[in-house]
């Protein structure tokens, strides 16, 4: 069912790969955060990175290696869900549940993404540990191996934080006799699973410095019940988020029609099982409980990916209802199998297409960075990843032995507020440093038009074309705001010399897009030349009446739009970006029209303290 056919990498792939090369940076994952990632990402993942090196060992960076690892990781875990469900289901049926849960089309960013693998791999350990734990209740025997498989599983995602627990409930429903003795089965199963989460998790506090993981301060209760329902039905029924042209025949055949077998499902197993349903239910909340916080993230298809695991629960149900349910189900969802395949194959041939072009270009290049328009992030039913994260690498090693620079021409921000650097004919144009591209197809990569002609903006106050933005100034410009504010603008700043202007156009690239930023100008009413300070760049100011504009004006202090820096700082190869400023002012449809462009761009130099910088600067 997920053979992998001309695979290709997509996003935090390349991310991945480049990381893992080297040997001591996956032994660093040991006992630290995941890539190294110093704030925003506090993973603990060392069995994933290890796996990504040992994807290059065996096959370098060839696609399909990657591909088939998670591939076989999926057929271990459709054995272990048969092996599971035996124990309360007869053995066609749990046969039965093992194969739908297999070609679930949810399941596509957990296998057809190498680095979905945080899902599958840790599945396969997740499920290991509950099956070791069930053979245990049933012969009392050793217990240690449900302790190994817990370990793999906490070395690999945070999803495994619920490992213990599942191991008990379902422990617990197999077990036999009166309530106290299944209690005593099931905790003589699962304490090896609870001794190791004692002890994983200060662990993990003491190498990460925090808990890390998935942010559970954004957990909003309404929105995710909402979500989860919208959720479970695409899982249930497909063809709701497959993409394609929507038409009568479609919504007929693939929507309602599809929805007739699990309906009589769903109310089979209610009626002929209603206690294996409960207790389906409780090991489907435990199993949901880790990546509750993206349930309200229920627009957005590639988020199904986290039901990997809770999905093991509803093939189950769905199976349980009587013996012939399972091949209907099936034959309902082959369609959109089907389509999913396609769809993904389709978006690894453009992905390939692209970085064949880029790789074939970077000999040829100017010195310097290449900026490139075109890259998207994923397909257009949002199905499938490209080229989302890890821009950056993919010209660097493994991919590119030479290294070269690279930063995608898009909006990093991409609200329908947001503002877009463009030329008049939409495309990106010519920068005074490095080379400016643009994919007009997959196939297709050609040079930029040179930018109109246009009054240059002469700037001051960078040193040695660079403005230090690191953690020390930083703090130093946080602690001094007010008088900062008093003083006129001391600090960190930038003078445009005979140039009195209403504002600037700020664009700060990074890997993964451009953060395009309307700032007004800072200097005091009668002076001559225009200024562009920092501390309001960041902070704001709130005498200025643009400081209301929240959707142009980047500040930390209140509307943030500089938290879409988080990210890159964190993650980015070097988190020193490439800047364009431009003087100008709004027209009368608030569009922004420069009228001065610097011929020179500035490098803003931050460092991997700034998330934490700004957090402060939240009071929190």
């Amino acid at each position: 069912m997920w053979w992998p056919i001309s695979p290709y990498f997509a996003s935090d792939d390349f991310v991945a790969m480049h990381y893992a090369r080297d040997a001591a940076a996956v032994a660093h994952d040991f006992v630290g955060p995941q890539y190294a990632a110093a704030d925003v990402w506090a993973f603990y993942r060392p069995l994933i990175t290890l796996s990504f090196w040992c994807d290059q060992a065996i096959g370098g960076a060839w696609p399909p290696t990657g591909h088939l690892s998670n591939v076989f990781a999926h057929a271990v875990s459709t054995l272990l869900i048969a092996l599971i469900w035996r124990r309360f289901l007869p053995n066609g049926q749990a046969f039965g549940a093992a194969l739908l849960w297999a070609m679930m089309p949810g399941h596509v960013g957990s296998i057809a993404w190498v680095v979905g693998r945080v899902d599958s791999h840790t599945t396969v350990w997740c499920l290991l540990a509950v099956w070791l734990c069930l053979r245990s209740v049933e012969s009392r025997g050793r217990r240690w191996p449900t302790a190994l498989a817990t370990i793999a599983a906490l070395m690999s995602k945070e999803l495994a934080l619920v490992v213990p627990m599942l191991c008990t409930w379902i422990g617990w429903l197999a077990a036999e006799g009166g309530l106290l003795t299944r209690v005593r089965a099931a905790w003589r199963a699962s304490w090896p699973a609870w001794l190791v989460l004692a002890v994983y998790l200060p662990f993990r506090l003491m190498i990460l410095g925090r808990f890390g993981g998935y942010e559970a301060s954004t957990f909003d209760p309404a929105a995710a019940a909402a979500g989860l329902g919208s959720i479970t039905l695409d899982q249930l029924v497909p063809s709701r988020w497959i993409g394609g042209a929507e038409t009568w025949t479609r919504t007929a055949i693939f929507g309602w029609a599809a929805a007739v077998p699990l309906a009589i499902a769903a109310i089979a197993a209610i009626a002929r099982r209603p206690r294996l349903v409960a207790g389906a239910a409780v090991a489907w909340l435990i199993a949901l409980a880790p990546m509750a916080t993206f349930l309200s993230q229920a627009d957005n298809p590639h988020n199904l990916r986290y039901q990997y695991l809770p999905s093991v629960v509803l093939a189950g149900v769905l199976a349980s209802g009587h013996r012939w349910i399972a091949p209907a189900v099936i034959l309902a969802w082959l369609w959109p199998l089907t389509a999913v395949r396609i769809e993904q194959h389709a978006s690894d041939s453009a992905s390939a297409r692209i970085h064949a072009a880029l790789l074939r270009a970077a000999p040829e290049a100017p010195t310097g960075p290449m900026f490139v328009g075109g890259m998207p992030h994923a397909n257009d039913s949002g199905t499938a990843l490209q080229l989302h994260f890890g821009v950056d690498r993919m010209l660097q090693p493994p991919f590119y032995p030479a290294g070269a620079q690279l930063f995608a021409w898009r909006p990093l921000d991409r609200g329908p507020d947001s503002i877009r650097l463009q030329g008049a004919d939409g495309l990106p144009f010519t920068l005074s440093e490095g080379s400016t591209w643009w994919f007009a197809d997959p196939s297709a990569l050609g040079r930029a038009p040179t930018a109109p002609p246009m009054d240059e903006l002469v700037i001051t106050g960078d040193q040695g074309g660079a403005v230090d933005l690191r953690g020390p100034v930083l703090d130093d410009m946080l602690a001094n705001f007010a008088t900062i504010l008093k003083a006129g603008g001391r600090g960190p700043s930038l003078v445009t010399p005979g140039v009195r202007t209403m504002g600037y156009r700020v664009t700060i690239f990074t890997a993964n897009g451009y953060l395009c930023c309307w700032c007004p100008n800072h200097a005091a009413s009668d002076a001559t030349d225009g200024r562009l300070d920092f501390a309001r760049f960041f902070g704001g100011d709130p005498q200025n009446p643009l400081w209301q504009r929240g959707a142009t004006v980047t500040r930390t202090w209140d509307v943030d739009i500089g938290s879409r820096l988080d990210v890159p700082t964190t993650i980015d190869l070097d988190p020193t970006f490439p800047t364009l400023i431009e003087a100008g002012d709004f027209d009368a449809q608030n569009t922004f029209r420069p009228t001065h462009r610097a011929r020179r761009m500035i490098r803003l130099n931050f460092d991997r303290s700034f998330p934490e910088w700004r957090r402060r600067c939240m009071g929190q």
